[in-house]
Order: C-alpha cells, then sequence, then structure tokens
C-alpha cells in the first residue's frame, strides 16, 4: 500500500537538515556550492586527466537549457567531487582521486549530448586564467 506524505521532505524523515550543511538561503546554498567547486577545481584539476571535461560539466549545469535529469547527474558527480566525504580520501597518493575521476567519467559519458561548445570554450578559457601556461586536459 503506497502512502502520500505531503509537505514532509524525504530529509525530514531521515532527520537531515541539508540547511546546516549548505544554509538555508538557496542563493546563498549555490553561492557556497560555487565556491566550493571553484577552490577544490583550483586545487585537484590538474591531478585528473578530464579537467576540461569536468569544468565543462560545471558550466552545463548551469546553463537554464540543460534538462533536468541531466542537471541531476551532473550534480550529483560534482557534488561528490566537492564534498570532503570520499570513498577513497582524495589525501592518497596516486589513488586519492581515482573514484572521483570514475565519477565523473561516468557523468560525463551520461551527459556529453548535453555539453555545448560554449560549455567547453568557457571551461577551456576558466582553466587558462586560472592556470597560466599549462594544460589541462
Amino acid at each position: 500500500m503506497k502512502t502520500k506524505t505531503v509537505g514532509t521532505s524525504w530529509w525530514s524523515k531521515v532527520g537531515i537538515d541539508p540547511g546546516k550543511y549548505v544554509g538555508h538561503d538557496p542563493s546563498e546554498a549555490e553561492a557556497k556550492a560555487r565556491a566550493g567547486f571553484l577552490a577544490k577545481a583550483k586545487h585537484h584539476l590538474k591531478k585528473i586527466p578530464m579537467a576540461r571535461e569536468t569544468v565543462a560539466l560545471y558550466f552545463c549545469l548551469l546553463d537554464p537549457a540543460t534538462p533536468a535529469w541531466v542537471k541531476g547527474i551532473v550534480a550529483a558527480a560534482l557534488a561528490y567531487f566537492v564534498l570532503p566525504l570520499d570513498a577513497i580520501p582524495d589525501l592518497l597518493p596516486f589513488v586519492g582521486l581515482t573514484d572521483d575521476a570514475g565519477l565523473l567519467a561516468a557523468a560525463y559519458a551520461s551527459a556529453s549530448a548535453f555539453v555545448t561548445d560554449e560549455h567547453r570554450e568557457k571551461a577551456r578559457a576558466w582553466i587558462e586564467h586560472e592556470r597560466p601556461g599549462r594544460s589541462m586536459g
């Protein structure tokens, strides 16, 4: 028998308040998510082989024309990349980012039809701005 609970989110049912982590103001939460991705991207993208594709996924996520289901896949993969909780800790030499890279590759494979040339160009420009003289991905 299915029961429908109106006005109660899954989060509240399990006792989790997402606002504790990202705040209760949606614009503030978005700003924190952007800052978290950009900070981790600057630090780790030179270590993974899909740097340009990962940043292109970020710009795909921000594009209003991207379908919601694609945004869901991309947001989940980028959140895993940004969040400190990891299946394999990022600090471990050689293997720390392998789980992140695998997940990002799967997300890119799923969403690549929606990653436009504009997203790729923005990614290239952002990477060149952040790492002048170095090529990533």
